[in-house]
């Protein structure tokens, strides 16, 4: 395994970049003054401990910014989460056409040179109460537990969940971005992902996407307007009767209040 751990150089909440190019993150935002970041890959050296090795932290004021490299080469990745085994492959060189692989070997097809797997870097966040969030990755999921004040998700194909955000704004081309609670306002857009706010209190949401879903269930606070679209995908508004709701889908079903 490899381990290195970033603190933050101040104390209370903070701006966190985090630059992720694959693996998964984790937040956790408790009552704590310094914020902490803890990389890791199972691999004890290779590509992903390369990385975490040659991972930076810089700060300036509340501005914290911790940036792992991009994996050179031909690499696949492979994660365990329950019952689920998800691999993904990045910066491929060469035609994959065909391509069969074994325990991260090609052995019929594809391109030439070899594949090399790595383990997937996991990234540890804690935060303090207040504190705001970036994450940008090609295929890094990202999870928070408790409240955040801004956050901004750019992805490939990672998705997103999080507890609670004051705003947010979001884009990935195939995961999920699934939200508990929005107090101001969410822009959100996917290709193939869902995307929901369980409970929305804000005045401005628009969320969009091709092939997935839409969900947003607003409270009586709920203001302003909501534009919720999807091509093949249901698309549900409900609650909130001072919406201005514009809601559509080219062949899933669309219900609003």
């Amino acid at each position: 395994m490899t381990e290195r751990t970033f603190l933050s150089q101040s104390a209370g909440p903070v701006v966190l970049g985090l630059n992720l190019p694959m693996g998964s993150v984790t937040v956790q935002v408790l009552s704590i003054t310094t914020a902490r970041v803890e990389l890791r890959t199972a691999d004890p050296s290779g590509p992903a401990a390369d990385a975490v090795i040659r991972a930076r932290a810089s700060q300036d004021g509340q501005a914290f910014a911790v940036e792992v490299p991009e994996i050179p080469g031909n690499v696949i990745t492979q994660s365990f989460r329950g019952n689920r085994v998800t691999q993904s492959m990045h910066t491929v060189y060469g035609s994959v056409t065909g391509m069969t692989i074994v325990n991260g070997r090609v052995i019929h097809g594809g391109s030439a040179d070899t594949m090399t797997r790595v383990s997937p870097i996991d990234a540890r966040v804690i935060l303090p109460v207040g504190s705001s969030l970036a994450v940008v990755s090609q295929s890094a999921d990202t999870v928070v537990h408790g409240d955040l004040d801004r956050v901004e998700f750019r992805s490939v194909s990672g998705g997103m969940r999080a507890d609670g955000v004051r705003s947010l704004t979001a884009s990935t081309t195939s995961g999920d971005i699934i939200t508990g609670r929005v107090a101001e306002r969410i822009t959100a857009r996917s290709v193939s992902g869902s995307l929901a706010v369980t409970v929305y209190s804000g005045c401005a949401a628009e969320l969009e996407t091709t092939s997935g879903s839409v969900h947003i269930d607003a409270t009586s606070g709920a203001c302003g307007a909501v534009r919720a679209h999807s091509v093949s995908g249901d698309v549900n508004v409900s609650g909130g009767s001072q919406l201005r709701v514009s809601a559509h889908s080219v062949s899933g079903r669309v219900r609003t209040p």
